[in-house]
């Protein structure tokens, strides 16, 4: 298909699905009917590879669609006829040269087949089975040209402004994505990363790579038999599905805390569950990976959620810069703690933390904050998770099997002291705030009462003293440090 057929194709069903969610968008999503919903996750598969990850993409935006649309677009199927088989061996050939050599027998009929890329079979020489993720020919040059027409389609497009997604910023984050997918030498590293210090016991395997027989189009890893998960389900106890669902959510939060890694997407079909009953977790082109300092604001926030500590989550979303460069922070700070006391009030079983993060993620659009984009893949991430613990077992309390898994992967990571410090840390910020406000008090009522309160000289003294302390103290003595300093301030105040 040439660039000129194919930009005519565009303009004609792109533009039209553009202005479709434009106008979608600016109504609430409970007014949506289903048909329509169907309708514009149909447009997108028809319109090709591109926009079926585009699509994905625009499944994390929680932030600027309705909800009912994101979790439409998030289950778009990713399944495509095989690109012919003559093509697939010649690129095969082509990238692998005389280490070809080592594959004893390649199955021309592929086993699964997807927008980007298709996999096969391969006998290796040494005896094992793999399996060979391999792009399709020419997948990269297309997705290249409809990049290049959704940015020239989108310079035409009128009245953009109104739409609440910048479509420019939308296309580039876009590009950014699909680079990384289409590099399987990046997934190869990520897989390879993922499975690391795994947990016997937790049995997940992850597979591993045969880095001489992979390039930037090909991935070749251990091929593992077994069923998906969601079609090996009836077979399991019981008991059986719920140590698979905790071993599952150990896995991610402790890939998370230690690593910084989020798989993006932990969907059933991502998912084996192999003859020896261990589950299998495929496919790491989405995996992206978060700052330490992300990490650990999230540890906050999860553990916040999970404590039904609402300054906490509030706190933890500030640092996090959910509320960052708004003009009013004190009237956001009420709307969210409005927000989060009507969620976290809810009795155990009847809270989906996942969906109340979506909710917050909606809402930002008007209480005019900007989500940041780490935040939006790790809700999406979480909210795919727990429907897949959900196929496991409906009965599931997915809240249940955080806490227990949270609990048991900061032991194991270590990382309890540094929460409790973390934790102190936020504490003391309150703590700051709390006296800050009733010296501000004080000092309003000293002219008029001539009594009580402190003065800011003596208020910048006091923090003066215990950044000191902080900093000259070895570490094992802060809490005493603080606990005498916290004394020193209730004298001073009282």
């Amino acid at each position: 298909m040439s660039i000129l057929t194919r930009g005519s194709e565009l303009a004609v069903n792109a533009i039209p699905l553009f202005v479709k969610l434009r106008r979608l968008s600016m109504r609430s999503y409970k007014t949506i009917p289903e048909e329509e919903v169907e309708d514009i996750k149909a447009r997108f598969e028809r319109l090709g590879p591109s926009f079926i990850k585009l699509g994905q993409m625009l499944s994390c935006h929680y932030d600027v669609l309705p909800p009912i649309i994101a979790e439409a677009l998030s289950h778009l199927l990713d399944e495509l006829p095989p690109s012919p088989t003559n093509k697939v061996l010649n690129l095969v050939k082509d990238e692998l040269g005389g280490s070809m050599e080592e594959v004893a027998y390649w199955d021309p009929q592929p086993i699964g087949a997807a927008s980007l890329a298709q996999v096969h079979k391969c006998n290796l020489k040494n005896g094992p089975v793999a399996a060979m993720k391999i792009l399709r020919p020419g997948v990269e040059q297309v997705i290249d040209e409809d990049i290049r027409i959704m940015r020239f389609l989108i310079k035409r497009l009128p009245d953009t402004q109104s739409f609440p997604i910048d479509l420019k910023d939308m296309v580039d984050e876009f590009s950014t994505n699909i680079i990384k997918e289409l590099d399987l030498l990046r997934e190869l590293a990520c897989m390879r990363k993922y499975g690391e210090g795994l947990p016997l016991e937790w049995e997940v395997k992850v597979p591993k790579g045969y880095p001489s027989l992979c390039t930037k189009n090909i991935l070749t890893m251990t091929f593992h038999n077994g069923q998906r998960l969601d079609r090996a389900v009836p077979a399991l106890s019981r008991f059986r599905r719920r140590f698979l669902a905790l071993s599952l959510t150990k896995t991610y939060l402790y890939k998370f805390l230690k690593d910084g890694m989020v798989h993006s997407d932990p969907h059933f079909g991502n998912i084996l569950i192999d003859d020896d009953g261990h589950l299998v977790l495929l496919d790491y082109g989405a995996t992206c990976f978060l700052s330490e300092k992300i990490r650990h604001k999230s540890m906050l926030l999860f553990w916040g959620l999970l404590r039904r500590d609402i300054s906490l989550v509030y706190s933890s979303l500030a640092s996090l810069g959910v509320i960052q460069g708004h003009v009013d922070p004190m009237a956001i700070e009420n709307e969210i703690y409005d927000f989060l006391e009507d969620y976290l009030h809810r009795p155990l079983g009847q809270l989906s933390l996942p969906d109340m993060l979506k909710d917050m993620v909606s809402q930002s659009q008007i209480w005019g904050i900007k989500i940041p984009k780490p935040l939006l893949y790790q809700v999406k991430a979480l909210s795919m998770l727990e429907g897949t613990l959900h196929t496991l077992d409906p009965n599931i309390g997915f809240e249940e099997l955080l806490d227990e898994s949270f609990q048991e992967v900061t032991s194991i990571l270590h990382l309890k002291p540094l929460l409790m410090m973390e934790l102190g840390k936020e504490k003391i910020k309150q703590a700051f705030f709390d006296i800050s406000m009733t010296v501000s008090v004080g000092a309003g009522k000293k002219t008029e009462e001539k009594s009580g309160g402190i003065s800011r000289l003596s208020m910048a003294f006091m923090f003066l003293l215990f950044g000191a302390g902080f900093w000259i103290l070895p570490q094992g003595a802060h809490f005493y440090w603080f606990a005498l300093w916290m004394l020193m301030c209730a004298f001073i105040v009282r």
